[in-house]
C-alpha cells in the first residue's frame, strides 16, 4: 500500500508542476540580454504585430521589470481612479459600472499638448494569469454585457483604443510588467501627437508605475 502511494506521488508532483507553470506568448519572453536590461530597470521596447478581424494591429510594446511581488502589481494596474498620479497626460479614469467582478467600464481621459481626448473601454481582468485588457465600448457590449441604458459609447477624436498588460512574476519579490497599447485619432493632428499617444506614452506608464510602487512619488 505505502509502495502504490508513492508511485502515485512521484507521478502527480510532476504533473502539478506543469499545470501551474503559466505559458506566455512568444512576445512576452525575453532573451538574457534583454532579462539584464531589465534587471537594471530599464525599458524594453519591442515592435509586434497582431492580425485581427479588421487587418493587421502594429503596436509599439514596452515591458519593465518592478522589484515588487506581483499581486501588488496586478493589485495597481487594476486601481484605475490612481492612474493619473503617475501618468502625466491622463486626466482622469472613472468607472461607470462594475458589470462582474471581472470586466468593468471605464471612462478616460487623455491630453496632449492643448488637446484632450475623451473615451470609454470595456476593461477585462483575468486574475489567474496576471492579465488585462481593454478596448473602447461599442452598441453590442451594452447590448451583449446588459450594461447600464445611461453609459453610452463616445470617443471624441479617438478612432481606436485598445490593448493589453501582463504580470509576469520573476520570484517572489519581482514582476515583469509587459504593456500593449494601441491609440489611433480620428482627427487631422501633428504626427508628434499620435507618436506621444504610442510610444512616449509607453515609457510615461512603465516608468510611472514603477516610481509610484517603489514609493518615489
Amino acid at each position: 500500500m505505502k509502495k502504490k502511494f508513492l508511485c502515485n506521488f512521484v507521478l502527480i508532483v510532476p504533473l502539478l508542476a506543469v499545470c501551474n507553470q503559466r505559458v506566455y506568448p512568444e512576445y512576452a519572453k525575453f532573451s538574457e540580454a534583454e532579462m539584464q536590461i531589465l534587471k537594471e530597470g530599464k525599458i524594453i521596447t519591442k515592435k509586434q504585430k497582431q492580425n485581427t478581424p479588421e487587418g493587421h494591429i502594429a503596436r509599439v510594446v514596452g515591458a519593465i521589470q518592478i522589484q515588487k511581488p506581483v499581486e501588488d502589481v496586478w493589485k495597481c494596474i487594476l486601481d484605475w481612479g490612481k492612474m493619473p498620479q503617475y501618468v502625466p497626460t491622463l486626466d482622469y479614469y472613472k468607472v461607470l459600472e462594475t458589470i462582474n467582478p471581472s470586466i468593468s467600464v471605464i471612462e478616460g481621459q487623455i491630453h496632449v499638448a492643448f488637446l484632450k481626448f475623451r473615451y470609454t473601454l470595456l476593461v477585462k481582468n483575468q486574475k489567474d494569469t496576471y492579465y488585462q485588457r481593454w478596448q473602447l465600448l461599442t452598441p453590442s457590449h451594452i447590448k451583449d454585457y446588459r450594461i447600464h441604458s445611461k453609459t453610452q459609447p463616445h470617443s471624441s477624436g479617438i478612432k481606436n483604443i485598445e490593448g493589453f498588460q501582463y504580470c509576469i512574476p520573476v520570484d517572489n519579490y519581482s514582476t515583469i510588467l509587459y504593456y500593449a497599447p494601441v491609440v489611433e485619432v480620428s482627427v487631422p493632428v501633428p504626427g508628434f501627437v499620435e507618436n506621444t499617444l504610442t510610444q512616449k506614452s509607453i515609457k510615461e506608464y512603465l516608468y510611472g508605475i514603477k516610481k509610484y510602487l517603489d514609493g518615489d512619488r
